[in-house]
């Protein structure tokens, strides 16, 4: 069944419109795709160089970039976010403190950690990370998904993928799987699926290309068509249940994660485009240099084809007679120049250009010069030379709260019945918690009777923070109050009025449970008073 005899619901000229988009997102991307290859083929080299061909040419590639990759993602990955949910409205103040404790739970289940330290790397080294949400209807939960970069296809001169006419996933799906789903186009899914990678492109035996056509609809909502070539093999429109449309939060279901963002595009570039020219350059330098001290530590001699020399007892240093015939001048060492240290100090200070470029400097990885030994003085080094680092990890914290809001709306629109998430309380103790859907509404009264209302909740992005200086500098913070005696039930007011002034994490704890402590202290007071009258 071709595009042009699908009887569904969905407008042929749509369908054309669908074609027509696919083929001219797919030739606009064509530059992105041949500047990411190269930057993976650049960056697999600076590791992966065979050992003959260093020996054989000299090739000097030194991992600044990987090294600064892996430092910025290992700060993102300390600082793994974590929602808060907030209510709009005190109706929802109930529900936004449990969903707070069953969103965590909710993420662990749909292994987001392992796609979030996937898509970091992804982010750094391309620019561009894709995020997909999903609701599976075969397990009934939500899955969110690492997008290659090459398998998502939309207008490639809007800033907001959310602006685009259409969106498109391709899949490799296994032929198998395919005609069980689908077996009315069973036919269509007998041959092999080629894919294109950052290295080349590739043949999958026994699975066939599917694409997954996203559209909006002039009244918002968004729907599907699955496509195999020119065919449309199923399509939201046409199934039951989905009238108003694939997501009722009317977005398409990805969010791109950028690391710097390029004027009118979607995607973005990242750190092995700022430094792959000065890390050339660097290479050049160190291959020049290393190939001088090599000529220096081992001499070469200049001889003459008749000059009579005995060549093995001269390359045998246990000697200390080597035999020759003919002239003296036979044999003559090779001149060498010794490298200026003008060169090494160029080298050095194109190492110290590049680290500047990446925010990768010596003393964020705790390397310090000048007589600073204090694990404090350290920090306050690193804190203070982490700007671009913390720039980037806000820039995520943005789109990992555009991802929570998708799977809050998910959980709302799909989770109908009951679910048990296992969580921690306010201890630190296991504890289990009990949700559906139905939470997330409130009754409303009119003229005509009683009617259900959306709760809406504000998301609020923190810091799960796995470093241990972190967690040791919080401590102390609060040891400090607490010996000061500050936190003492008699002084409660007063520190709940110094905590909302200061800035640490696990504050807005701290200051709940002051308030707990002084309502408890002001009970006690009365008592103690009424028993006395």
């Amino acid at each position: 069944m071709s595009v042009f005899e699908y009887k569904g619901r969905v407008e042929p000229g749509l369908i054309a419109q669908a074609m027509d988009a696919f083929k001219e997102y797919r030739a606009d991307k064509e530059e992105l795709v041949a500047r990411l290859r190269d930057n993976e083929r650049f960056y697999r080299e600076s590791y992966t160089r065979m050992m003959q061909d260093v020996e054989r040419r000299m090739v000097c590639d030194t991992p600044f970039i990987f090294s600064a990759v892996e430092n910025t993602r290992a700060d993102l990955v300390d600082n793994f976010p974590s929602a808060n949910i907030l209510e709009r409205e005190p109706d929802g103040t109930g529900t936004a403190e449990l969903l707070s404790k069953i969103v965590p739970a909710q993420l662990e289940i749909s292994d987001f950690k392992r796609v979030f330290k996937e898509n970091v790397r992804c982010k750094l080294k391309y620019g561009t990370a894709v995020y997909g949400v999903f609701y599976n209807d075969f397990t009934g939960n939500i899955d969110i998904r690492s997008i290659d970069l090459l398998d998502v296809y939309v207008d490639m001169h809007i800033p907001d993928i959310q602006e685009s006419r259409f969106l498109f996933i391709r899949a490799a799906v296994e032929n198998s799987v395919l005609s069980r789903e689908y077996p009315q186009f069973k036919e269509l899914f007998s041959g092999d699926a080629d894919i294109e990678t950052l290295d080349r492109t590739y043949r999958l035996k026994n699975r066939t290309s599917v694409t997954d056509c996203y559209y909006k609809k002039p009244d918002g909502t968004v729907h599907m068509l699955k496509l195999c070539g020119d065919t449309v093999i199923a399509a939201t429109e046409d199934m039951e249940g989905y009238e108003g449309g694939l997501y009722n939060h009317g977005r398409y279901p990805v969010v791109f994660d950028t690391l710097y963002p390029v004027h009118h595009c979607p995607f973005g570039f990242g750190m092995i485009d700022i430094g792959k020219t000065l890390q050339i350059g660097i290479n050049k330098l160190d291959q020049a240099i290393t190939e001088n001290i090599m000529c220096g530590a081992k001499p070469r001699y200049l001889a003459k084809r008749n000059g009579g020399i005995n060549e093995t007892e001269f390359r045998d240093i246990s000697r200390s007679v080597v035999h020759y015939e003919g002239e003296t001048e036979a044999i003559k060492p090779i001149d060498h120049n010794t490298i200026s240290e003008y060169y090494l100090s160029h080298r050095e200070s194109k190492k110290e250009e590049l680290k500047e470029i990446l925010g990768n400097r010596d003393f964020q990885q705790g390397q310090t010069a000048g007589g600073v030994t204090a694990a404090s003085a350290i920090e306050s080094l690193r804190q203070t030379g982490e700007k671009r680092s913390r720039s980037v990890i806000n820039d995520t914290y943005d789109s990992y709260k555009k991802i929570v809001y998708m799977m809050l709306e998910l959980m709302r629109q799909f989770f109908s019945e009951e679910r048990v998430y296992r969580i921690t309380d306010e201890l630190g103790q296991k504890a289990f918690a009990r949700f559906c859907n139905s939470m997330m509404y409130r009754i409303r009264w009119s003229e005509t009777g009683a009617y259900s209302e959306s709760l809406v909740f504000d998301i609020d992005v923190v810091p799960q923070r796995e470093s241990p200086y972190a967690r040791e500098t919080v401590n102390k913070t609060i040891m400090e109050l607490w010996n000061g005696g500050v936190l003492s039930g008699e002084k409660a007011e007063n520190a709940i009025i110094a905590l909302k002034n200061m800035n640490f994490d696990g504050k807005e704890q701290l200051i709940a449970d002051m308030q707990s402590l002084a309502r408890s202290t002001v009970q006690t007071q009365q008592e103690v008073s009424e028993d006395g009258r």
